[in-house]
């Protein structure tokens, strides 16, 4: 602890209670809760195996993991650190009788819910309004964050409402046929076990004493549950930064680190304000930025790096030109490829960028694009593995009961389907019994004995050999390389390659873990794309704001920094909106180390239609224009330009588009809704619209996305 600083000293050996230790960025938050479980092992007698620790993200449970080891000098240590979904899921297989739940369940990814979902919608009958799958997936995640088994005891307010509610029942009814479970379950239904069974959650609390908990900020209601009951009577440490809250979209509440000490009411608080990561003229700009904001607890970052170049500005005449400025500049400057990243507000903003780069033979890498394990070929793959893991998994075996095509046509899977209703029986089970059914051709028949033989000889081999080498018999077995050559004459190498590559990573989980088959869907299960990323790739990366988080280079720069896109849109009456849009851009600023660039244009196509008169973000004039160098297309600095000179603002766009109340209209952001009236005309036309999610929002229709649906 010698070289820790004064502050992050006293909150490391503060006295047992609950303690917040607020965090800026860069602070060096994860020593402090790294040298906190060392304190509590060295110092205070407490075993490691009562230690408990949260976060977000595999990498930085991983990292965490790795770092405490060491500190304590010895290869593993038995504390749990993990995420809260892999803490959920451990307790749920523990817990799974007292919930209802087959301990063996299959958790479905976001690809499985959207096919699930898919095929309910199309299943919805003709009294209820058709929806969205994907709005409906996001009404069912909204709710279960606060309550898993809701009452429905108010009538539905809308249409879509009466269909989502619809689609909650057939949703989890389809889950718990397929012995199944979704990602939000995982923290929703531990935080109503604990909150519903006081036994379950003093056994945990008797286990573990101490909790600590990262990344408070982002806790959304059932998380926050989770680390409450716990530490209620325990010793609850919780490390954020309620400047880094940006993720309310996915249920986080930012009150649950505003009002800590309200919670707690003997709760001790610290202040990490020294930063370890960035120069102090990009810390400058970016404070000078979030100190806009109401809603926070306040603290000022600083550094003992004072030199470094100032944050640069430039100003681009298209988008053309703006990516084209980043991957010249990239150049010129030499900058390091594994060094060097791009963010932006949105992932649409990433295509001109990519093709200027490459142009240029830059390689770069997208962070949240097309991931690994979301192509088809591995889930063709990962269909089979999770069958053989779970015989109930009818949407594995839905996407795989024809693939490798062997005769069973869509008219028998839907004649198969219909007995598994008839009989509530798993699909798996029906095919194990059609043999003698003669109502199905004896082509299908046969075609189903045999897919039930491969099922049963994986959950057999599963047993004993490693998982490359299961994949490897299950992809001769159903000579998928040959079904993969014969379907794509054009693009089958790449897809081989895919297959193949798969299967090395296979082999790399055998030689790093042993749990077999149900260690890897379980690890699987719980990734996210943040681990996805490597910092050792020796590329550029390109990555939204969003993903950004908890990342950090030496060279950043942040694209579009434009009104509508950045903030993403004008809220009039939505303060609380606009202020995490303040905190997504001080993240985002404060990932560089040595430079940040930001960059806007002012032509650009948005949504389909072209704006020639584009207005630079008003977080550029937060950030103090006298604390900015504007270049040019050559990175040189402009002369001629004062550093007061105020940032133009545009003229707002003329509304093309009559809204009326009852209108069903579309935003790019918060999805579909109903207009409720609207105020104004012309520029300063306004619309009150409803979305389905629940939100209810005032937007300046000149300024919006909007896409009228239909009219009442």
């Amino acid at each position: 602890m010698t070289t820790l600083n004064s502050t992050q000293q006293a909150a490391v050996s503060a006295a047992s209670g609950p303690v917040l230790v607020l965090a800026g960025a860069g602070s060096g938050k994860t020593r402090v809760i790294i040298e906190r479980m060392a304190w509590l092992v060295e110092e205070e007698g407490v075993s490691p195996r009562s230690l408990l620790a949260l976060t977000f993200t595999n990498k930085a449970a991983s990292e965490m993991r790795t770092r405490f080891a060491r500190r304590l000098g010895v290869e593993t240590v038995p504390a749990f650190i993990g995420t809260f979904h892999s803490f959920g899921l451990w307790v749920l297989r523990r817990e799974a009788e007292t919930l209802n739940l087959s301990p063996n369940f299959t958790i479905f990814d976001d690809s499985d819910q959207l096919s699930l979902m898919k095929r309910l919608v199309k299943d919805l009958p003709k009294s209820f309004l058709a929806v969205s799958p994907r709005d409906a997936l996001r009404f069912i995640s909204q709710i279960k964050q606060v309550e898993p088994y809701p009452n429905w005891s108010d009538p539905a307010e809308s249409l879509e409402e009466k269909s989502f509610r619809e689609l909650w029942a057939r949703y989890h009814d389809a889950l718990k046929a397929c012995s199944a479970l979704d990602f939000d379950d995982l923290t929703a239904l531990t935080a109503h076990l604990f909150s519903t069974s006081p036994d379950a959650c003093e056994r945990y609390r008797r286990r573990f004493a101490h909790v600590l908990v990262d990344e408070y900020q982002d806790t959304n209601r059932s998380q926050y549950v989770i680390a409450r009951s716990l530490g209620l009577d325990s010793n609850l440490f919780v490390v954020g930064d309620e400047d880094q809250s940006i993720y309310s979209w996915r249920g986080a509440d930012i009150n649950n680190i505003l009002d800590f000490v309200k919670d707690f009411p003997r709760a001790q608080a610290f202040r990490l304000e020294e930063n370890y990561r960035s120069t102090q003229k990009i810390l400058d700009a970016a404070n000078a930025v979030v100190a806009n904001n109401v809603n926070r607890l306040g603290k000022t970052l600083f550094t003992r790096q004072q030199e470094g170049e100032a944050v640069r500005l430039f100003s681009a005449e298209s988008a053309e030109e703006e990516a084209a400025f980043i991957a010249e500049d990239y150049l010129r400057r030499q900058l390091p490829a594994g060094g060097t990243a791009v963010f932006y507000r949105a992932h649409a903003l990433a295509r001109l960028l990519e093709e200027a780069l490459r142009e240029r033979h830059i390689p770069y890498v997208v962070v949240g694009g097309i991931k690994f394990y979301s192509r088809r070929e591995i889930k063709d793959l990962l269909a089979y593995l999770r069958l053989a893991a779970n015989p109930q998994d009818d949407e594995s075996l839905r996407r795989v009961l024809n693939v490798p095509v062997r005769g069973i046509g869509n008219t028998t899977r839907e004649r198969l389907e219909e007995y598994a209703r008839l009989r509530s029986q798993p699909l798996l089970q029906v095919l194990r019994e059609c043999e003698f059914d003669e109502t199905l051709p004896a082509r299908a028949r046969s075609a189903a004995l045999e897919f039930v033989e491969i099922i049963d000889f994986l959950a057999h081999q599963a047993k004993n050999h490693p998982l490359a080498a299961l994949v490897e018999k299950l992809i001769d077995r159903i000579g998928y390389r040959d079904y993969v050559r014969k379907s794509d004459e054009k693009e089958f190498q790449n897809r081989i390659e895919i297959v193949d590559e798969f299967v090395i990573s296979c082999r790399q989980y055998d030689a790093g873990k042993s749990g077999g088959l149900e260690g890897f869907l379980q690890d699987l299960a719980l990734q996210a794309d943040a681990d996805q990323w490597d910092a050792a790739s020796g590329t550029v990366t390109l990555m939204t704001c969003h993903s950004a988080k908890g990342l950090e280079f030496d060279h950043v720069y942040l694209l579009g920094m434009e009104e509508d896109l950045f903030p993403m849109v004008r809220f009039d009456d939505d303060e609380e909106d606009m202020e995490e849009e303040r905190r997504l851009c001080y993240v985002a600023m404060t990932r560089a180390r040595k430079t940040l660039t930001l960059t806007y244009s002012q032509s650009r196509m948005v949504y389909g239609v072209s704006h020639n008169r584009r207005a630079p973000s008003r977080f550029l004039k937060e950030a103090g224009l006298h604390r900015l160098k504007a270049v040019d297309y050559s990175g040189r600095e402009k002369t001629g330009v004062k550093a007061d000179t105020p940032v133009p603002t545009a003229a707002a766009a003329p509304a093309e588009v009559e809204l009326r109340n009852g209108m069903a209209v579309r935003h790019a952001r918060f999805g579909r809704g109903i207009v409720l009236y609207t105020k104004g005309a012309g520029e300063r036309l306004q619309a009150r619209i409803r979305f389905d999610t629940g939100r209810v929002a005032m937007l300046l229709v000149a300024k919006a996305p909007l896409e009228i649906l239909a009219k009442k």
